[in-house]
């Protein structure tokens, strides 16, 4: 498994990754945002945050 720095995190805002998922997951997931009228990037990052709150 490849090693990655950390300077990424630290100078910037954002961090661009790859994720793989599978086909009918990314599919429920663009329909999910496309119904809400938000980028998949901002439905990713709002359920991330979702869980990670509730992982509290």
């Amino acid at each position: 498994m490849p090693e990655f720095s950390d300077e990424g995190w630290e100078r910037d805002d954002g961090v661009r990754r790859t994720i793989v998922l599978p086909s009918d997951l990314a599919e429920r997931l663009a329909a999910e945002a496309a119904r809400r009228g938000i980028s998949l990037s901002d439905l990713l990052t709002e359920y991330a945050e979702q869980g990670l709150r509730q992982a509290r």
